[in-house]
């Protein structure tokens, strides 16, 4: 019985981080634009296709400080972008909608 409950334990763990494909990260400090170093909005904006920012999210992680921003296009998906304080894309994924619902 111990084995079961441990193998469905498991199972949900898992489960629950594949459900998670495109939750926002929100470990890290919310930023207003204003905050952002120039070569990262440009970045951002080169890669927003004509969406909104929902919001930015500064992170401090092993690699340095990354800026993960979330999109909104104009066809109601959403997106994740993220980059380094360089400016280097790191990241740009969109989510499907019934990912963000």
């Amino acid at each position: 019985m111990h084995k079961l409950t441990c193998q469905l334990g498991f199972v949900v763990a898992v489960a629950a981080l594949v459900s998670g494909c495109c939750t926002f990260h929100e470990e890290g400090v919310a930023v207003k634009w204003d905050s952002v170093p120039a070569v990262v909005q440009a970045t951002i904006h080169a890669h927003q296709y004509g969406g909104t920012v929902i919001e930015i999210v500064k992170e401090t992680m092993k690699r340095g400080v990354v800026y993960e921003v979330e999109v909104k296009g104009p066809d109601g998906q959403f997106s994740e972008v993220t980059v380094a304080e360089d400016g280097k894309l790191l990241k740009h994924k969109t989510c499907k909608k019934s990912d963000k619902d």
